[in-house]
């Protein structure tokens, strides 16, 4: 691999780029929106292009790698170094129907997520009492760069004693050599583990797992403030029964914030927060209430997530949640958000963009915010497909704190949804994990072909920070062009201001298909630049495309790899 292009394969790059956008028929030049590279120049936005369905962008990676199921995926980028990650999963290498082996599977990267170990199984042995079936794993991070698998915990095939147990890695997720009990009060189910990375928390490094005890029909939740060695008396979070699938999440000063599913009739997606680090919860607010999600493939179970705004922005403190259910017929992904720390909640907001009714599914939501308080949420999406049992992954962008969402395919095939029995599901949840410019999913994929679930990921990038580079009012708006150009695999993109303005740059592919947004925000006036890195986006022409209220400008670049 080079990162300088060779005079014949530049050549041929800039003859395929003048013969792209020398048509002369405008019906011709609508498919080449981004042909006019000349500032302040105007053309169609993409949304007029027939473009749907498109196909997906990104480069899919299989983290597990095994020929038997892996499903119910789960993933965490360190806090302390970025280049670490461990995905982690239920797992059936050792057995499936009709005698089904439950144990959790796990890999870990030291490049962000491009490239991943061979995967392991958890040393379920490591547990006290015979509790070696193992599911549910969910992954968090210290801030001493400690993982931790959360599962639920069983002894024999059948799963007895159902306890809320996890694994501690103190080598930055290559090993999980150290096990706790974290809960034994009966039938414990699906549970969720978190931890406060927040230095303004008065309870900064607590971990906190939310789950549904079976036997006490309740949500309930545990800490530990000693890195999981041990664990608090289990306090319950629901006053309501009929409850399953919490999570939880912690907000910038410490609060904590569950949320759950509690079904009668409906799907009601119910909300309580502590503000004592556990001790107690307050009244549960039920924050939105629709038809149950029926009709799923295999029967499968979708529930709420949460997540909280502990940027330093305008939006910092708010609180999102994510969920899905059937109020409009099919299954559509919702977001709600409260703007004053759980006390109220708004309306629901569809988050899927397909069209309203049509009989496709959407479920599985999750939803994350970064440090600069953009949201991502990651769900599964039939839209594309002839049968409803035909999936793929879809993520959705937020830029200002849920009022408007883009829609990009992110799974490069689509996935049946089969399953061997009824002891080997389909799942009921993916993962993601958002940290600075890097989005990283996590989802269960049977592109495989027969029973072989894999969990897949992908490289994807997002809005980059911009610097300033200059104190210096210029007289103009001006996009400049991109250096070094060709580039492989990063580029300086730059703009200028004469005022404060709302900007906004896309990338685009040569045929004028959207592939991203690097930058959104409210910028001073002045002269600003970002570190464009391509990802898994291929060698080829692209352009960049800025826009504000004034002015909108593109340039092309060439990226060889």
């Amino acid at each position: 691999m080079t990162s300088l292009a060779s005079p014949a394969l530049f050549t041929l790059l800039i003859l395929f780029c003048s013969t792209a956008f020398s048509q002369t028929d405008p019906r011709e030049r609508l498919k080449y929106p981004l042909a006019m590279n000349i500032e302040g120049q105007t053309f169609p936005e993409p949304e007029a292009l027939d473009l749907n369905p498109m196909p997906s962008l990104f480069i899919n990676t299989n983290v597990s790698q095994n020929s038997a199921p892996q499903n119910e995926p789960s993933v965490c980028i360190s806090c302390k170094d970025s280049n670490r990650v461990v995905a982690a999963w239920r797992d059936f290498r050792y057995g499936i129907d009709p005698n089904p082996i439950r144990r959790v599977g796990y890999s870990y990267s030291t490049d962000g997520g491009i490239s991943w170990a061979v995967s392991q199984v958890l040393d379920s042995t490591l547990l006290p009492g015979g509790l070696t079936n193992n599911s549910d794993p969910v992954v968090t991070v210290d801030t001493s760069g400690n993982f931790y698998i959360a599962v639920i915990a069983g002894v024999g095939a059948a799963g007895g004693n159902l306890t809320v147990a996890i694994y501690k890695s103190i080598d930055s997720g290559v090993t999980f050599s150290q096990a706790f009990i974290c809960s034994q009060t009966g039938i414990e189910d699906k549970e969720w583990i978190t931890t406060d990375l927040s230095n303004t928390s008065p309870y900064n490094n607590n971990l906190y797992i939310s789950w549904t005890s079976l036997s006490l029909n309740g949500i309930y939740l545990t800490k530990s403030s000693n890195s999981g060695s041990n664990w608090s008396a289990p306090v319950r979070v629901s006053e309501l029964n009929n409850v399953q699938g919490s999570n939880v999440c912690i907000s910038k000063d410490g609060q904590i914030n569950v949320v759950w599913m509690r079904f009668i009739v409906n799907s009601d997606i119910t909300y309580d927060r502590s503000t004592n680090g556990g001790a107690s919860f307050s009244s549960d607010i039920i924050v939105s209430s629709g038809a149950f999600p029926t009709g799923l493939p295999n029967n499968i179970n979708t529930f709420p997530f949460i997540a909280s705004d502990n940027s330093s922005g305008p939006r910092s403190g708010w609180l999102y949640i994510v969920f899905a259910d059937k109020r409009n017929g099919d299954c559509d992904v919702f977001l709600v958000r409260s703007t004053n720390a759980g006390v109220n909640w708004s309306a629901p907001a569809r988050v899927n963009n397909d069209s309203l009714g049509n009989g496709k599914s959407q479920y599985w939501p999750v939803v994350a915010v970064n440090e600069y308080g953009n949201i991502a949420i990651l769900f599964m999406d039939n839209r594309n497909t002839s049968s409803n049992s035909i999936i793929e992954a879809y993520l959705a962008r937020s830029y200002d704190g849920g009022s408007t969402f883009s829609n990009e395919l992110i799974s490069s095939e689509p996935s049946p949804t089969a399953i061997p029995g009824s002891n080997v599901r389909f799942g009921d949840y993916i993962d993601m994990d958002y940290m600075g410019s890097r989005i990283l999913p996590v989802w269960t994929d049977e592109r495989a072909g027969g029973f072989n679930m894999e969990i897949y990921t992908s490289e994807i990038y997002d809005v980059l920070p911009v610097s300033g580079i200059s104190g210096i009012v210029p007289t103009g708006y001006r996009l400049n062009q991109n250096y070094p150009n060709p580039f492989n695999p990063s580029t300086v993109i730059s703009f200028s201001l004469p005022e404060a303005a709302i900007v906004t740059i896309e990338i685009y592919t040569a045929l004028g298909t959207f592939v991203k947004t690097i930058v959104s925000g409210n910028y001073p006036a002045g002269n600003h630049s970002l570190n464009f890195n391509s990802g898994s986006l291929s060698s080829g022409v692209y352009f960049y495309k800025m826009n504000s209220a004034k002015f909108s400008s593109s340039r092309s670049m060439i990226l060889i790899k």
